[in-house]
Formats: structure tokens, sequence, C-alpha cells
């Protein structure tokens, strides 16, 4: 949304007729030609740039002054201001103006001109850079990437830049203009740097990092202005053969001069222009052999046997790009992957995407796996990167929870799986990879078997899953027990003499527990003994029963021939006088 903003000074001079930008005006019909370039050292007012844009004389009507927009490019803020004839106007790099075309198409034309002025500017506010080294309209080789596994001896980290590969004392360039917040080194002579931010205040503002510049080199001081392309300093000389080069960064920090602290915000590759990279990142067997690695979550326990794999799993990939350059290895820009099944397919997840905030001195071993098994390597000798897939909620930040993130295997039917892997790098090439491994989850399943009718003894039901043939009978409490329930959803059999049985589908992707109760069969009140009449052996079977401990009745309910809710001497009384004296019969 366009905002308005204060004016801005008017200096005698030509008369400009279309100022977008110091390198491009919006019609092609206008011929740019520069002005100057701004002194070091002044006071924020005077870091001007003078611009002028000469065009056809068909576009220029006789008219004594113009309707225009000044634009801040960075906020969006606008002023509405009128060009006199005979005047120039002074802006800094950051703000350009825009004059409406001159035909006569009244208040709509000055509306439709802020709209498309605004679309042209949200739509280049993330256009290509040049490299900050010759030739800057060619891409050049990168030593180390965004986000790249790094340890020298001491505490693993990741990469906060791109380090672009060059020689001792080669310029180096602004790729935009900016502020100079900080010239500094951060450890002795190879360590000199130069950071840009794009706003002069003391508010937070995105800037570029420009290290490893030979100290006497560097061509500016803190609180100068400097414009894109304007030479920065020459890179200094490399101790390690064949490694000099520019460590590179968007970062981000507040503060009218900025300490090393900054925030690492964004990879430079995805801002530099005229990139030619055609080779697609690799993939390479792992150490344990086949072309991804499983382990238990968070552990060095793997799974050399990838046909029984159980529990939380970490699938780990080793895989590496070139980029530009025949020696050194980098990581890739993304990495995605997917399991899928016959039956079965996950959604593609996100791995890691090295594209936004990076925060490089933690975290690094949420990303990429570093064990006495899985070792991997960053330095100038060896570069062998293992990377975690499964260590990601799906965004693009690398957070200690992430490490949380696994392959819940158990929560899958028990079955073949292939894992694919995609390996992308910041230009667009691609390189698949897949393993197919099986898993073999097994849980226990627990649970009583009772009856609706409250039989006192609850021994005797069965439990069975036909599918693997296990089965179990209940004990005096109803409670059963089966071990070894390979992952899955199957039909379980719950049943008892004398009730209905029950087929109900339970899924295991976890130790299950599960308490039925069966309701009675079919049944004639007062068969006690379940002979299906009613007769004397009936009242002996109850007598039984209740004097002498023996089976209780079959249903259990079977055997309350009054209904009184309960089985005692009463019934006895109930079913002789029934059978011989003529009493009423049983009934519920």
């Amino acid at each position: 949304m366009l905002s308005p903003m204060s004016p801005f000074r008017v200096l005698a001079g030509a008369v400009p007729l279309c100022i977008l930008s110091q390198r491009r005006a919006v019609s092609s019909r206008v011929r740019p030609a520069r002005y100057g370039t701004q002194a070091q050292g002044h006071s924020p007012c005077e870091h001007m740039n003078k611009v002028r844009f000469i065009a056809h004389s068909e576009d220029l009507p006789n008219k004594s002054c113009h309707s225009c927009w000044i634009i801040d490019r960075a906020t969006l803020a606008y002023m509405p201001f009128t060009l006199q004839n005979n005047t120039c106007i002074m802006l800094p790099a950051t703000y350009i103006m825009r004059v409406p075309p001159f035909s006569e198409r009244g208040g709509m034309t000055v509306k439709l001109t802020a709209f498309v002025l605004a679309f042209l500017l949200l739509s280049g506010a993330a256009h290509a850079i040049d490299w900050p080294s010759e030739p800057r309209d060619s891409a050049q080789p990168i030593g180390n990437s965004w986000g790249e596994f790094q340890d020298y001896g001491g505490w693993p980290y990741q990469h906060p830049g791109i380090d672009i590969m060059g020689s001792p004392f080669q310029a180096i360039y602004a790729v935009a203009p900016g502020y100079v917040k900080a010239v500094l080194t951060t450890s002795a002579e190879l360590h000199w740097r130069v950071a840009v931010g794009d706003s002069m205040g003391a508010d937070e503002c995105d800037g570029w990092l420009y290290a490893h510049l030979e100290r006497f080199s560097i061509t500016v001081d803190e609180g100068d202005w400097v414009s894109e392309g304007e030479l920065l300093g020459y890179l200094v000389s490399w101790p390690v053969a064949d490694f000099h080069h520019l460590h590179f960064a968007k970062i981000r920090h507040s503060g009218l001069t900025w300490t090393p602290d900054w925030a690492f915000i964004r990879n430079p590759l995805v801002e530099l222009s005229n990139v030619d990279d055609f080779d697609a990142p690799i993939f390479l067997e792992t150490a344990i052999g086949g072309m991804l690695a499983f382990c238990q979550n968070e552990t060095a326990t793997y799974f050399y046997d990838t046909d029984s794999l159980y529990g939380d799993v970490d699938i780990i990939a080793r895989v590496y790009d070139m980029i530009g350059h025949p020696s050194w290895r980098c990581t890739p820009y993304r990495l995605d992957y997917l399991i899928k099944s016959d039956t079965l397919t996950s959604d593609t997840l996100l791995s890691f995407l090295f594209e936004g905030d990076l925060f490089w001195d933690v975290n690094t071993l949420v990303i990429y796996k570093d064990d006495h098994v899985l070792d991997t390597k960053g330095d100038y000798s060896d570069r062998d990167y293992y990377m975690i897939l499964t260590n990601s909620d799906g965004d693009s930040v690398a957070e200690m929870s992430d490490a949380d993130y696994c392959w819940h295997t158990g929560e899958m039917p028990n079955d073949d799986y292939t894992v694919v892997v995609k390996a992308s790098d910041v230009y667009g090439n691609v390189t698949y990879d897949s393993v197919t491994v099986r898993t073999a989850n097994c849980f226990t399943f627990d649970g009583t078997i009772t009856t609706s009718d409250s039989h006192p003894d609850s021994s005797g039901a069965e439990v069975s899953i036909s599918a693997f043939g296990l089965i179990d009978s209940s004990n005096s409490s109803g409670a059963f027990h089966i071990d070894d329930v390979s992952a899955g959803t199957y039909s379980v059999n719950f049943s008892r003499l004398g009730y209905k049985s029950r087929d109900t589908l339970v899924s295991f992707f976890a130790p299950v527990i599960l308490n039925v109760v069966l309701d009675p069969a079919s049944y004639v009140l007062g068969d006690a003994d379940g002979s299906g009449e009613i007769d004397i052996d009936d009242a002996v079977s109850l007598i039984a029963y209740i004097f002498s401990g023996g089976p209780a009745p079959t249903p259990y309910v079977s055997g309350d021939a009054d209904s009184s809710g309960d089985i005692d001497i009463d019934d006895v009384v109930y079913l002789i006088n029934y059978i011989f004296g003529g009493g009423p019969p049983p009934a519920g």
C-alpha cells in the first residue's frame, strides 16, 4: 500500500522526464543518461544521485509543468509532485520518480499510473542482482553453500553465506546501493568485511555482507553511501591453495553501525543473475550400504536389515551438489521425500530448503547426522554430507524441535514401502533416488471379555485374530493377552458359549487395550443346564450351583427363573412349582 512521504529537495537544472531507477526507464522510448557520483563522508541529505533522462521530442508536449509521483522503493511511500520546466530533481538512489503518460486521459491517468508503478516496484523487489566480482553478468563458481556443514576442529556449524571463488586481490563490487554499516574483522587479517545496509537510520534493515577483503584495499568507511557497482575492495589471499573466495550473504541488523552479530536471512544464490549450473545433485551409497540409511529416531542404532524396520525411524541421505566448481562439494539447495506402498502414498514432505533465515550456530545436528557410523565432514580436505530427511516439520527453518519428527512406521501397516527422495539445486536441476524397505512392527493386545448379564465366572471366552491364527482364552476375571500382533488393521473375533460372538476391526499401530462385553445368545428362561428343555435337571443344576459350587448357568440369566435379578433358592422353588405344582412358567 502506498503512503504519503515528506517532500524532496528541488534544484535548478535540466528537465528530467522520467526517473525510474539508475539502470532502467519505464518506457523504451526514454534514454537514460547518468550524471555524477556521491562523494563519501557527506551528511545523509547530501547522499544523492543526479539522474537525467532524455526523451524523443515527440514525447514532450509544450507544457510548463507536469504532474508526477516520487516513490521510496523500500517502503512504497509516495508524494505527488509537480515538475516545472527548467528544473532538476536530486534523489537518493533508493527513490524514483514516475511521470504519467502525456496523453490527455484526465484523472484516471494518475490512478492507473500509481497502480502500475506499485506493481512494478513490488515485482521488481526480488529482481536478480549482478555478481559482486567480475564478470558481474556471469555465474561464478561456488566453494561453500548456504547452510553447508562445516567443522574445522571445533564445533560443527552451518555455513552462513556462500563462498564465491576468485583469485587473490580480485576486485569486489557492491551489488546494491546502500549505506556502509560495518567495516571490521571477526578474526585477524583474513576476515575483514564490509556490510552495506539499505537504510541510513538505526532501524532494522537488510543488507549485504562482503567478507575476506584485504584490509588496506577496502575503499569505504562506516557511514558512506555506496552505489550499485561501486568498488568495495579486493580479495585477501587465502592460505588454502585454490580457495581464494568472497564470503557473501544477505543479512539483517539494526543500528547506525553494525556489530557482527547480524542475522543471516537469505541465500544469495536465490537472487544472483545469469546462472548457468546444469549439474544436478548427486546421491552416494551410505557407509552402511544402500542409497539411504535408516536408524531409530535420534540414535546411532541403525537398521542394517531394511526388511524389518520398526518403531520411530530416521531416514538419512548421503548427497552433495557441485555449483560451478569441479572440486568443492556443497549441500543441495532443497531436499524432499515421500513414502509409498501399493496401497498408501504419503504427501511429498519438505526436508530442508536452504533459502531463508539461517540459525547457523545452532541446530546443525538436527540437519546432519554425525556419529561414529555416519560421519558428516566439512573442511578443506574432506566433505561428506549425511542429511536427516525426517528431521523437519515441513518449513524451511531448522529448529531443535524438528529432531522429534521421524517416520512413525508403527502407524502404517507392515508392508513394503518405497522411500523416494528428490534433491534440487537453486537452478532447477533435480535428482531422484529411492529405496524399498519393509516394516515389521509388532504390538501387544490386552483386554477383558465380560458379559452383559454379569456372569460371575468370566473364564472361557476366546479372542482370535484369524489373519495370524492368534488365539487366547480369558481367565476368571475375563482378562486376555496376545503378543506380537503385526502392525495393521484386522478383524478380531470374541466368543463364549451361550453368548453372541462379536467381530470387531482393530488397528494395531501401537499396543492395544480393548474391553468387550458380550450379550446372551437366544435362551429359554429357566433352562439352567442349557439342554433346551425345562425339567427337574434344571432345578438340580441350580441347587448344585447355589450350594455345591457347581457351574453357573450359561448364559447366566437363564437360571433366573423368577426374574428377580438374582439366582438363589427362590429360583429352584419356582421351577419345582412349575414342573410339579402347575405353577406359572418362567417368564421375563
